[in-house]
């Protein structure tokens, strides 16, 4: 597995070589101005639907992170984490994993057997744009999101973009992450490369109090690797049109440590998960005046080995258990969407999706295959300045059953003509697909699955303020309500395994606020934003009220989320704050069972200051960060030990 990882090294780093020939093309002559910082408000606060944006300063300094770390810190979503470089997973408004989609430029990388995205997998270095679509208006990119939906963009400009940047930390735990990007561009063409290493011994030492007695010991087997490259061209044909490809390739290995119960079980376990997946984007783009006209096609190949091995105790030749399981995922797609806006303030979006997943997997009796058509046309109004409406019709055909219409109705209003005061309302009705995985895996898979059906209501309100022109404060503060039938869950049967049934009826309903202040103060930039999530989530059907877990919180939900962010900057320092607060967690929904049924909160701080050097078109940085800066010990998912402090040592360098 090493020497295929040298390989691929070897070959991420010719691949960026080989660009630099066409450097020719770059245009030079050009005046370089001092860098200077626009202070404005971002996002479109007259649309009934809820839409934020990673701040592109949040993701310049954290661009080490991977995409669950990033979401953790800077947003209400909820990440379950195995650990670092282990399994990586979404809670987005009280829903489960699935119930999150995640785009890649308007593509669903969601896995078809699963139904989730590893967020450990996805580097967040390798996009432009991180953004959220919560509730209902993820109708607009997709459906089956009865959560939310995470968008990850990246765009054509690379003029933009420094000629070269390169990133490297050093941690603890002999961890070492690589990042590098080189952008070309002439008038018509333009190149972005994009290359990543992850690596890590993480072999931290942890209290374990999973064994009699506790004592302190070192994390074994729990090494990963990640390597990968994300390659993009563009072409402007003429004024109005313009073609583009885009290709993430990636290679992935993580041995899966014990949990900390089963440290001294014996058995010489042995266990890996090795994935490699290829995603692949063409598309065209019209844009004249008023009309945006654009098409799309993808594939996607992921072939993913998971093995484990144990044996007794007392002889390493007695397997006792023995899983490998082998999975290979192909999936076409294709998109079309017309955007235009008219006179009278009436703007129109209609679109076309098609896509086709091929499964062959071990796991499963034959190859299995699904095929979904989706259609929907939206129409957006805006009324005498301070009223607009949203409508959208969203149908859905799946191997030829017609799932109803998903609507989605919204209203924004500007509460006072002088203030940037504004409330907004949704409500809307998804459906999620049972996922492969639900419907074949044997044994227990259960063809007879219902789609689960999801109705959310949203009313929100939002303030934005800017004081001359020097400080600018927002603040949202959003309520949502779903109500959500047909959930399906995975239960034990009396054959020894387990199988999934629609037998939950899941009410969610939560308070999301959050704020941010930034501003100038001389030779000072600062910014200070904060996060907060109220998400009650339970089971109110009527198996729940007979087996008496009725109004009991979801495993793995925090009824509290929040985050806090601050950011300073006087001249060529910086520094920054960041601290994230986990509510309590429910770990079985029977508070009688014998082992323990909840995890109790915790409070993460990170803290990282950097010094910058400029030299004509060149600049270089070296940050310094602090990891759980009170050494917190502290679970995120039950058995599974998590580092204490720790610290990096990060190294950047642009040429423009």
């Amino acid at each position: 597995m090493i020497r295929r990882f040298k390989i691929v090294t070897l070959f991420l780093w010719l691949t960026a070589g080989i660009q630099l020939p066409v450097s020719g093309q770059v245009i030079f002559d050009t005046l370089n101005l001092h860098e200077f910082e626009v202070i404005a408000i971002q996002g479109n606060y007259q649309s009934s639907i809820k839409k934020t944006e990673i701040d592109t300063l949040i993701k310049r300094d954290f661009e080490h992170f991977d995409l669950g770390q990033l979401l953790s810190a800077f947003s209400p979503v909820f990440i379950k984490s195995y650990g670092k470089g282990s399994i990586s997973s979404a809670s987005f408004r009280g829903t489960a994993a699935s119930h999150t989609q995640v785009l890649w430029n308007d593509f669903a990388i969601n896995s078809p057997m699963l139904g989730q995205v590893d967020f450990s997998y996805v580097p967040e270095s390798f996009f432009d744009e991180v953004g959220l679509l919560y509730g209902g208006g993820s109708l607009y990119k997709t459906g089956g999101a009865l959560g939310g939906s995470i968008l990850l963009d990246n765009n054509t400009n690379q003029s933009k973009k420094p000629l070269f940047h390169f990133s490297q930390s050093v941690g603890s735990f002999r961890s070492y992450n690589t990042a590098l990007s080189l952008n070309l561009h002439s008038d018509k063409f333009s190149s972005g490369t994009r290359v990543m290493l992850q690596t890590s011994e993480n072999n931290f030492s942890f209290y374990n109090n999973g064994v009699l007695p506790s004592e302190w010991m070192v994390q074994q087997n729990a090494a990963f690797i990640n390597g990968g490259f994300l390659q993009q061209f563009s072409w402007q044909l003429n004024p109005y049109q313009r073609l583009s490809l885009m290709s993430w390739n990636q290679w992935n290995h993580r041995n899966i440590p014990p949990i900390m119960t089963n440290v001294y079980k014996g058995g010489n376990p042995e266990e890996y998960q090795d994935t490699f997946f290829s995603r692949n984007v063409l598309g065209w783009l019209y844009h004249k005046n008023k009309t945006r006209i654009e098409v799309k096609g993808a594939f996607f190949n992921e072939d993913q080995h998971y093995f484990l091995k144990t044996t007794t105790s007392d002889d390493s030749s007695g397997i006792v258990t023995l899983i490998n399981s082998r999975n290979t995922t192909n999936s076409f797609f294709t998109k079309a969407k017309w955007n235009q806006e008219f006179s009278g303030g009436w703007n129109t979006t209609a679109g076309l999706d098609a896509e086709f997943n091929n499964v062959k997997s071990n796991n499963y009796n034959d190859v299995k295959t699904r095929a979904t058509t989706s259609l929907y046309v939206g129409l957006k109004k805006q009324f005498w300045g301070n009223l607009t409406l949203d409508m959208l019709m969203r149908s859905e055909l799946t191997d030829g059953t017609l799932l109803p219409v998903m609507p989605l109705f919204g209203l924004n209003y500007q509460l006072l003509k002088s203030e940037d005061l504004y409330i907004r309302s949704t409500v809307s009705r998804n459906y999620h697909l049972p996922t492969l995985n639900d419907l074949y895996w044997y044994p227990g898979g259960n063809i007879n699955l219902k789609p689960e059906d999801g109705w959310q209501a949203e009313l929100g309100i939002n303030y934005l303020k800017s004081f001359n022109n020097n400080v600018v404060f927002s603040s949202d503060v959003s309520g949502f309500y779903s109500l959500i039938t047909d959930w399906i869950q995975w239960k034990p049967t009396d054959y020894r395994y387990w199988t999934p049934e629609n037998i939950a009826d899941v009410i969610v309903r939560g308070l999301e606020a959050s704020m941010q202040v930034s501003g100038r103060m001389s030779n000072w930039y600062y910014r200070v934003s904060g996060e907060y999530a109220y998400t009650k989530t339970t089971d109110e059907s009527r198996l729940a009220q007979e087996e008496g877990y009725s109004g009991r919180q979801l495993i793995y939900i925090p009824v509290h989320h929040g985050s806090f962010f601050f950011y300073g900057e006087f001249k060529s320092w910086s520094l920054s704050w960041n601290s994230v607060i986990t509510g309590e967690r429910t770990t079985t929904m029977n508070p009688a069972d014998a082992y323990r049924n909840s995890l109790p909160a915790y409070w993460l701080n990170d803290f990282q200051a950097g010094k910058k050097w400029k030299l004509k078109n060149v600049n270089f940085q070296i940050q310094a960060k602090v990891n759980n800066l009170f050494d917190v010990n502290y679970q995120a998912v039950l058995w599974r030990a998590m580092p204490g402090r720790n610290f990096e040592i990060i190294l950047k360098l642009d040429v423009k």
